[in-house]
């Protein structure tokens, strides 16, 4: 047993560029019941449990080059104008045109998982979520305009000539899950699931700049210059389309603005196989196989998030601003300080000397969850059934630059983690191209799950931040018949 425990430690200690898939909990936790259908539906059908209801679990990630941020935040932007989605630091260390920041929320609300049958399962999930990402971005100079340029302690900044982008969408979603076991055979197991969804869209922003240059100078008129570019602003609910920053936390959020007026439809869908050689499938006589794991190997593919949600598909009020800034007799385009405190940086825009084209997109705009696909592997460690290797692949199938659509990272996980009925404990180090290397660690004991992906991080200038909390009631399948 010494030597099995030399071996773990070795496997928790190698360096490799690894991140968890930001779930409630770490979702391959055989005993996740129906936090791991959130990754991949398939994980429905015995998931050893007789039932499984959630009654409240909150997920946040969050990742920027702009330096220092507060490990927990649990609040989110009730008024989202393109602005303000950004946790920007107190002290913004790194300063440069191609800043970043991703900020992704999920809310389990009361739900529940069904294993009706040995072959078959059902779910019911109720979720609301919040995905914001912000690519390109000059921060020191947006922060300016997001405060009012009242925290401003520089001279001057300049934009330089950029193009950057950003989405903002909260919606909540409604998913019936369905599992079911294709094959069992002494060595082969098979099992597949599809989670159908009823999207229902909170709000959208979309906002994006094109070759835009400019500036300002405090030590002179102190005024915002623009000299070049374009800039492209679409705002879902508001008439006015920076009002006051009004944050509320996460468990007001889903209850905030219910409205069926905006839907859309959408799934996931999921494939698990599962290799049980003799020296892991030994179940005895009087017990249960549902309810143990008979596994050496395990492979798991799916494919999250598909779907778009339609906003005023029965009105215009979906409006695309899109303002081409040019320079007139050689001379830059002014815009007061002062008019961009009272009335916000978009309308400010408006009333200056701009050329602006609004397009109602056909009254309607859609915009796309961010879509993925999730490759995992699950093994075994000495054929003992509480020691576990994990390898989670994350590849977004949306892009950075697509309108209307949030991407997600690209991600790679390895996970070491012990396991029981009752407890399980994990050890996830993390790497991501955009948010550097990171340290985590998860617990699971009866009805509590806790724990964080990203409790420290070795990237300059980069903080990335994770947590997850969730209270359930697990009933899980007798050990014995």
């Amino acid at each position: 047993m010494y030597t099995n425990y030399k071996l773990l430690l070795l496997i928790i200690g190698f360096p490799f560029a690894v991140f968890s898939q930001t779930h409630h909990g770490f979702s391959f936790d055989n005993y996740s019941g129906i936090y791991s259908t959130i990754g991949n539906p398939a994980n429905a059908v015995e998931s050893k449990h007789r039932l499984h209801f959630n009654g409240i679990s909150y997920n946040n990630f969050r990742s920027t080059d702009l330096g220092e941020i507060d490990f927990i935040d649990l609040k989110l932007e009730k008024n989202p104008n393109g602005f303000n989605g950004i946790t920007y630091p107190e002290d913004i260390t790194s300063v440069r045109d191609g800043n970043f920041s991703v900020s992704n929320t999920d809310v389990l609300l009361p739900s529940v998982l069904w294993n009706f049958h040995p072959k078959h399962a059902l779910g019911l999930l109720w979720r609301y979520r919040n995905f914001s990402d912000y690519n390109g971005i000059n921060g020191s100079f947006w922060n300016d305009v997001n405060n009012d340029f009242s925290e401003s302690t520089r001279e001057n900044s300049n934009l330089g000539s950029t193009n950057f982008n950003n989405t903002s969408h909260s919606w909540s979603e409604i998913g019936l899950n369905y599992g079911v076991v294709l094959l069992n055979t002494n060595y082969h197991f098979v099992k597949f699931g599809g989670t159908a969804k009823l999207l229902v869209g909170d709000r959208g922003v979309e906002f994006r700049g094109s070759n835009l240059d400019g500036g300002y100078d405090a030590s002179a008129a102190g005024d915002l210059t623009l000299t070049s570019g374009e800039i492209t602003y679409l705002n879902t609910t508001l008439e006015n389309t920076e009002p006051a920053n009004d944050p509320r936390l996460f468990l007001s959020a889903p209850f905030a603005n219910i409205s069926f007026t905006n839907l859309g439809f959408g799934g996931d869908v999921g494939l698990i196989y599962e290799w049980r050689p003799r020296e892991t499938n030994n179940v005895g006589v009087r017990n249960n196989a549902s309810a143990v794991n008979t596994y050496k190997l395990k492979l798991s593919a799916s494919i999250l998030d598909m779907g778009r949600i339609t906003y005023a598909k029965s009105t215009e009020d979906a409006v695309q601003n899109t303002f081409t800034i040019s320079s007139s007799n050689n001379a830059a385009l002014t815009i007061p300080k002062s008019e961009v405190r009272n009335i916000g940086f978009i309308s400010a825009l408006r009333n200056a000397n701009t050329s602006e084209n609004n397009n109602p997109q056909q009254g309607a705009v859609s915009f796309a969850l961010p879509r993925s696909l999730n490759l995992g592997l699950d093994y075994i460690l000495f054929n003992d059934k509480n020691y576990y290797i994990n390898l989670n692949y994350v590849m977004p199938l949306t892009d950075k630059e697509e309108e209307y659509a949030n991407s997600r990272a690209e991600l790679i996980t390895l996970t070491p983690r012990f396991e029981t009925r009752k407890f399980s404990a994990y050890l996830p180090i993390s790497y991501g191209s955009d948010a550097g290397l990171f340290f985590g660690a998860g617990l699971r004991y009866g009805p509590f799950t806790i724990g964080t992906s990203a409790a420290m991080g070795l990237g300059e200038n980069m903080t990335t931040r994770h947590i997850y909390a969730g209270i359930h009631l697990p009933l899980l399948n007798e050990v014995f018949r």
